[in-house]
């Protein structure tokens, strides 16, 4: 019995671990991915020529607004050494024991935030808003969290319970790896480009081309961008640690910033995507069109399943039915309270069981 529970014990460490592990390289590759391609194409762009003592191919942000290229050169290549050093040590366990590596992924991300904040917007308070939006999130959360568990109670959840609370959280992290990696390289090289050197009606050089010719357009997708890319990386925060994401998936919390970030990806490709009002006003009927397909299917499968259920109820009655019919009218009789003689307790049992008894 001991040594059972010897390796029960190492045989639930082993999986923890390896859960650990996953999740370490889930999150260094995402950091390793879009850090590396933000850092040879940084925001702005780059100067195409040697002129006004510029030299070709350095970047535009780095003459123009060289603290915020400074900080965000710096966040994006934090965040990248780190990812590569934890996919190389992500094999020793001692690390993973007493979640180093996790606590520098955790920093990875903060690196992002800040690496996005300084890349994606040239103003002050832009960046503020963008950085803030993360704080609210969390808040949002930490209040969902608050206001379920005052109107449940905490019960006991059994293995079966944890199992889908972990299949949950696994779809949760891919949203959120995906929706962060496609809002992290779309916030730092919007649609429509940059402009490469300053123009005669005193746009500068480097900032979007989509800011000057729609400013509602690209204030429509940057919020929209910055909001997804917020609450995916909130997401990852919230779903490193258990005693944060299980009553944050419980209360459903977290599945609400799912589907707010879903929106605002679809709100800024459709802003992002195209400069006409028509075409976007198109992608959210093709959207809507294909959520509307989406909900009969799932309406025509419920009824079916239902169907089926009132099927298999109607077929198990009328075969106790023929059961009961095919026991003789003596047998029958004896359905009452009366005991079959010498037959203690055969009252109590059903008319088909007293036939066999007979």
């Amino acid at each position: 019995m001991f040594l059972l529970l010897c390796s029960t014990i190492q045989c639930s460490g082993k999986e923890v671990l390896d859960k650990a592990r996953s999740l370490v390289l889930l999150l260094a590759t995402l950091a390793a991915a879009i850090t590396y391609t933000a850092g040879l194409k940084p925001p702005g762009g780059l100067w195409q020529d040697n002129t006004e003592g510029n030299m070709a191919g350095d970047p535009i942000l780095l003459t123009t607004n060289a603290s915020r290229y400074k900080a965000f050169f710096y966040c994006n290549s934090v965040a990248f050494v780190a990812s590569l050093v934890a996919i190389v040590l992500v094999q020793m366990e001692i690390l993973v024991k007493h979640h180093v590596l996790e606590a520098a992924m955790i920093l990875d991300l903060f690196g992002l935030i800040g690496a996005y904040a300084a890349g994606s917007c040239r103003d002050a308070n832009n960046s503020i808003y963008v950085m803030a939006l993360a704080g609210l999130v969390l808040v949002y959360v930490v209040i969902h969290v608050i206001f379920f568990t005052l109107d449940h109670e905490d019960k006991h959840h059994g293995d079966q319970a944890n199992q889908l609370l972990e299949k949950r959280r696994k779809r949760l992290l891919l949203f959120a790896i995906l929706a962060a990696t496609i809002t992290y390289q779309a916030g730092l090289t919007p649609p429509g480009g940059f402009l490469l050197q300053d123009d005669k009606l005193g746009h500068q050089a480097g900032d979007p081309v989509l800011l000057y010719n729609f400013p509602r357009r690209y204030k429509a997708f940057f919020y929209c961008n910055s909001v997804s890319f917020m609450l995916s990386i909130s997401l990852i925060l919230l779903l490193v640690n258990p005693n944060l994401y299980r009553p944050a998936i419980r209360s459903n919390a977290l599945s609400v910033c799912t589907a707010v970030g879903l929106f605002c990806l679809m709100v800024a490709y459709a802003a992002g995507s195209t400069q006409h009002l028509k075409t976007s006003i198109y992608i959210f009927v093709l959207v809507g069109a294909v959520l509307f397909v989406a909900a009969g299917l799932l309406l025509v499968f419920a009824l079916r399943e239902q169907n089926n259920r009132r099927r298999r109820k109607k077929q198990g009655g009328r075969k106790e039915e023929a059961r009961e019919a095919q026991v003789p009218d003596a047998a029958r009789n004896l359905g009452g309270k009366r005991c079959l003689p010498g037959r203690p307790g055969t009252a109590r049992r059903s008319m088909a069981e007293q036939w066999q008894w007979i």
